[in-house]
């Protein structure tokens, strides 16, 4: 059964090349808008966030299992950007477009495979908004009963060592707590049976890189590290990053281990926050589930953070700096238009 798997460009599932090289909003200063509607925020962005860039060779890379890839946002009057599709490179020069949140590229063609992207601006003004994967969770005709696992459930959740976490309360977690360690080698640990996985997690600048390991195989490792080029520093904080993804997955029981490095390389601990994962069942299991594992996402990355949907559910369980610069045209450019509407509509 089809399901859109929505990626923000601040997840850290999608990876850049150099945070120096974009821009991007403080999510810190609306912690609560990544799960608000356009009408509160006023932004057209998908959980009002973006990617800016008017740098040349500025990369951005995501890596996905599906049949189906569209990436969305915004370009400047004379766009040079391409778009490498498992090695294929396709050059897009031509759509002018000064209307707001924009296709910058769509494929709904591919093999049900993993496959890798790349965008890559090329001198002109790029902004990334937000990718969507065609993937498929279930048989046709399944239904979905979703669990919910919160950081307090410690009988499905193992943290390792029991002494290395902290569990934090605020109103924008979610059930009001998350769990973060900056111990090295600390991890969190847990079994589910179901076609899919989510992992959620804030992201803040003294974050840093964590490995994810799917039934006793490392299958990636990213970084919780918000997307504000700002340095290490306690700022930037993103609420509700997609931390990790799976699916489908074949039926039967799964392991999943996520292991935090605690240091950056510079010195420096860096921190892994846990806040709940969701799993999804089908009443169907999809047939290509049955011959392996896939994840929407492996390898290393350097991204940053936010969110994504999950399976339609019939049963739904719970347990337990804005851009400056030359960057200030091309977001003002993508955006007028959509403005204006708004204030006359």
């Amino acid at each position: 059964m089809a399901f859109n798997l929505t990626v923000d460009d601040f997840d850290p599932l999608v990876a850049y090349s150099n945070y120096g090289d974009w821009q991007t909003p403080n999510p810190q200063d609306n912690p609560t808008w990544w799960n608000a509607t356009q009408d509160v925020t006023g932004s057209q962005w998908h959980q009002d966030t973006y990617h800016l860039t008017t740098v040349n060779g500025a990369q951005a890379s995501f890596n996905f299992t599906g049949s189906a890839l569209h990436i969305y946002g915004g370009t400047g009057a004379n766009p040079n950007y391409t778009v490498t599709l498992d090695g294929a490179e396709t050059s897009l020069t031509t759509a002018n477009n000064t209307a707001g949140r924009t296709a910058l590229y769509g494929n709904d063609s591919l093999p049900f495979a993993p496959h890798t992207v790349q965008i890559t601006n090329h001198g002109g003004g790029l902004l990334l908004d937000l990718f969507v994967v065609g993937t498929q969770l279930g048989g046709d005709g399944a239904t979905f009963t979703n669990t919910t696992v919160d950081d307090r459930n410690t009988q499905a959740l193992s943290f390792q060592p029991g002494g290395g976490w902290t569990q934090q309360t605020g109103d924008n977690f979610f059930n009001q707590t998350s769990t973060y360690t900056g111990a090295q080698g600390a991890s969190v640990e847990t079994n589910f049976s179901g076609s899919a996985v989510w992992v959620y997690g804030d992201q803040v600048n003294d974050h840093g890189s964590y490995t994810v390991y799917l039934n006793g195989s490392a299958v990636g490792t990213y970084t919780q590290r918000s997307g504000c080029a700002n340095g290490y520093a306690k700022s930037c904080e993103k609420l509700h990053g997609l931390a990790f993804f799976a699916g489908p997955l074949p039926q039967g029981q799964h392991t999943l281990k996520i292991v935090n490095a605690g240091t950056n390389g510079q010195g420096q601990q860096t921190f892994f926050d846990f806040d709940y994962l969701e799993y999804t069942v089908p009443s169907v299991w999809p047939q290509l589930a049955s011959t392996g594992t896939s994840t929407s996402v492996s390898g290393t990355g350097t991204g940053s953070a936010s969110a994504s949907g999950s399976a339609p559910a019939t049963t739904s369980q719970k347990s337990g700096a804005e851009g400056v610069g030359a960057g200030t045209a091309l977001l003002a450019a993508v955006a007028g238009v959509w403005v204006a509407r708004k204030l006359v509509g």
